[in-house]
């Protein structure tokens, strides 16, 4: 592996990686991206509550909490997410912390998303890929490594946008109250915007009647 790149895209994010090289091919200024997404940090500074490894710390734990109050029997309700079930999303949460913790760690898995990561314990899945990914992305120097042409911020900021969208999706089709963390969902309008403003929805999912969220690794 050369020393500043993230390792090679492994079969089972086989989707993801056509997705992301589609994003940057279509996007005429990548360099322009690049430097208004540094612009949110101004003197080094972190716009997210608490800087972003508290942030995604405290969106992971409260989706943590849904995770915990949704019952087995309720699996089957449907959700946001055109054709996912419940059990489809809960899956989800748990692959979105395996797969951006494994990157960060430079060891992506070698499974994909379409496989099984829930198990028969939606708790022990989700904290277990939750602990780990926190843990990985504490290691020194993480936010500021390479990954390609982003820092490892990118990384984090990238797992606490997507839990909070899929919390939204979890919290509204069980019925409980969807506003989650407004702090941190306020904070990361700015980075979506500039993110996925302009890129093209993922080739796996481009049904134009899917509720209005970012691109997803789905």
């Amino acid at each position: 592996m050369h020393p500043g790149r993230p390792p090679p895209p492994s079969p089972g994010i086989a989707a993801e990686d056509e997705w992301l090289t589609t994003a940057l091919s279509d996007n005429p200024e990548p360099g322009a991206r690049i430097a208004r997404l540094e612009a949110l940090y101004p003197d080094g500074t972190d716009p997210w509550p608490g800087g972003v490894l508290d942030a995604s710390t405290r969106v992971q734990e409260t989706i943590g909490t849904i995770v915990r109050a949704t019952a087995p029997h309720r699996y089957g309700l449907p959700t946001p997410c055109k054709d996912w079930t419940v059990r489809d999303l809960l899956d989800h949460l748990v692959w979105e912390n395996i797969i951006w913790g494994g990157l960060a760690l430079g060891t992506p898995p070698t499974d994909g998303h379409a496989e099984d990561h829930l198990g028969d314990n939606r708790i022990a899945a989700f904290e277990t890929a939750s602990a780990q990914t926190r843990d990985t992305f504490r290691q020194p120097g993480m936010l500021d490594r390479s990954f390609g042409v982003a820092p490892g911020r990118r990384v984090v900021e990238q797992l606490l946008v997507e839990l909070l969208v899929h919390g939204w999706d979890l919290a509204t089709a069980l019925g409980h109250d969807s506003n989650l963390e407004p702090g941190i969902a306020r904070a990361a309008l700015p980075v979506v915007r500039e993110v996925y403003g302009e890129q093209p929805a993922p080739p796996a999912d481009p049904s134009p009647d899917r509720s209005p969220h970012p691109p997803s690794t789905r």
